[in-house]
């Protein structure tokens, strides 16, 4: 592990990994890699996660065996629907019966990965010494070649707590190393680039390549070339907030394209398909017509036949089998020869209109919610930013469904973690204190927008971050409500002549109230008091940012409205 350049172990401990455990910490010394006490599976395994997206490298967890895993097995989900490389190691067996004391036969499988085995990248389950060592190495390469996701090993009890009686050579890594970035089909770059040069309205989205700081340049080189409008797909940030291409937020402009060019777009039929909490079985005319879709990614290279994710069937007019920043390079050269300097500026000049019309409306909706009490999730959002912009900081969780778009002015690539992947609610937590532990070693602040559901679930992160001394904001979007399917219920009800007005129950966090800054202080974070006035909640943000710029966790719990 420290010669894969491992820092940190997340884990909740168990009696199946106690030999490795012993081994990082009384041979390895508790450094490189250090244990970080989670204080459940799901959340060592998404801090994993928060700091491999943090990072862009392989993160690793370890878990105890069945049951560990069990609990885990949300959060090794939501890392393979996000395409990260996690390293799960668990222990298992032992495989010797002779060996198993009574819990054993409990807590062991003759197959212990087939819990994970249809939603990880790779696993294995090493019978010797040297077994383990080489099915790390191959899990790190396999996690980190592209598709990326998680891998699971699980190493036996028994081999682990064995007499090693002669030393074991290491692999040299540089033999074992993830494979190169893939190349696009040369004709398909050019079917490519002659529809872009040819379309009169381009819209260019980026999707998880968003993660990469490097990725902005040249998204930002492409879309300047071809005049066209661009935005970000959802739960992504890899484009300048205030570039005057940028028209993330506007609903429109996918409607109106004649082609798309999706770079890294995990999902693309949910980019391109209009949402609706209708009647499943509701008739809704004839589907709208479709634009030109240019697909760059590693297409369906991933894809499981056991999950449903990401498999709905794509209509693509070019497909670019390519890793995303490699067939940028390659199409952006394509179309230097092809594009029309004159019919690019055209295009420039409409999309810029358009974009500074978008910005307006975008800050005028969010002005027209100022003073509401509750306090408004898009003035959450704003007030937030204002806090922090003068701060070098990484923004490693956010609220999702009431995200005011064009508020929070991001650089581009790498500013922002993005979503669980699976969305499974008990994510947020643990990865955000795991992406707020890579920004604290590059001397950054972690911040994040959880949602009260979320924290709930998954609380106990806030403990490890105390312990380890990660500071970070936590700002708690607090509507007492699984809001999010409220409207279900709701639409549901009126569907079948129901009263509407019963969404709420089943749904509601209150009788009583739960005191979250009182729960964030048990864990020993610092809280400001509870914001339900408006007006109050500026102030407790600027004390908040002094006190994580401090060292602290310093948390922050608003009242909000449910939208």
């Amino acid at each position: 592990l420290r010669a894969m350049g491992t820092r940190y172990v997340p884990l909740n401990p168990g009696s199946s990994f106690r030999g490795l455990h012993d081994s990082l910490v009384n041979h390895g010394g508790n450094r490189d890699p250090q244990l970080l006490l989670c204080l459940h599976e799901e959340i060592a395994v998404s801090l994993a996660h928060g700091y491999a997206k943090a990072t862009n490298g392989l993160a690793v967890a370890a878990v105890h065996d069945l049951v560990g895993l069990m609990h885990a097995s949300m959060a090794v989900y939501g890392a393979f629907c996000d395409r990260t490389p996690v390293l799960v190691l668990g222990g298992s067996g032992p495989m010797d019966p002779a060996q198993r004391r009574p819990v054993d036969w409990t807590h062991s499988a003759t197959t212990q990965a087939q819990l994970v085995r249809d939603f990880v990248v790779w696993d294995a389950e090493p019978a010797t010494p040297a077994a383990s060592v080489a099915d790390v190495v191959r899990a790190r390469q396999r996690a980190l070649s592209a598709p990326r996701g998680p891998a699971y090993v699980s190493l036996d009890a028994g081999v682990q707590e064995a007499e090693l009686r002669a030393p074991l050579e290491l692999p040299d890594l540089a033999l074992h190393a993830p494979a190169p970035p893939i190349a696009a089909d040369p004709a398909a770059i050019a079917r490519a680039a002659d529809l872009l040069a040819a379309a009169e309205r381009p819209v260019v989205v980026a999707g998880r390549v968003g993660l990469d700081p490097s990725a902005t340049a040249p998204l930002v080189a492409l879309v300047e070339l071809l005049g066209a409008a661009y935005r970000d797909d959802r739960n992504v940030v890899a484009f300048p907030t205030a570039h005057v291409l940028n028209a993330t937020g506007d609903t429109d402009l996918l409607r109106e394209a004649d082609v798309v060019l999706a770079v890294d777009v995990v999902d693309l039929p949910a980019l391109l398909a209009s949402q609706s909490l209708g009647a499943r079985d509701a008739d809704d005319g004839d589907p709208p017509a479709q634009p030109l879709v240019i697909d760059l990614s590693h297409g369906d290279l991933g894809l499981r036949s056991w999950s449903n994710a990401l498999a709905v069937p794509v209509e693509r007019s070019v497909q670019l089998l390519a890793d995303p920043l490699l067939g940028l390079a390659q199409l952006t050269e394509a179309l230097r020869s092809r594009v029309s300097p004159r019919a690019a500026a055209a295009r420039r000049e409409g999309v810029c209109r358009r974009v500074a019309a978008l910005k307006a409306r975008q800050w005028a909706a969010v002005e027209e919610r100022w003073d509401e009490t509750p306090v408004a999730p898009s003035r959450l959002v704003a007030e937030t930013w204002r806090a922090v912009r003068d701060v070098d900081h990484l923004l490693c969780l956010r609220n999702t469904r009431t995200w005011p778009e064009g508020v929070w002015k991001f650089p581009g690539a790498g500013s922002y973690l993005g979503h669980s992947g699976g969305g499974g609610v008990g994510y947020g937590p643990g990865a955000l204190v795991g992406g707020a532990l890579a920004a604290r070693d590059r001397g950054q602040l972690g911040v994040g927008i959880v949602g009260d559901g979320d924290l709930l679930m998954a609380a106990g992160a806030l403990w490890t971050a105390v312990h380890y001394r990660i500071p970070m904001l936590v700002v708690i979007n607090d509507n007492s409500s699984f809001y999010n399917d409220e409207p279900h219920q709701a639409e549901v009800a009126r569907h079948r002549g129901r009263p509407p007005e019963n969404s709420w129950i089943g749904m509601r966090m209150t009788d009583p109230v739960i005191d979250l800054a009182g729960l964030a202080r048990s864990y020993g974070c610092w809280a400001a008091d509870t914001v339900t006035d408006p007006a109050e909640l500026g102030p407790a943000l600027a004390e908040s940012v002094a006190r994580a710029r401090a060292g602290e966790v310093a948390v922050v719990h608003v009242r909000t409205a449910p939208r």
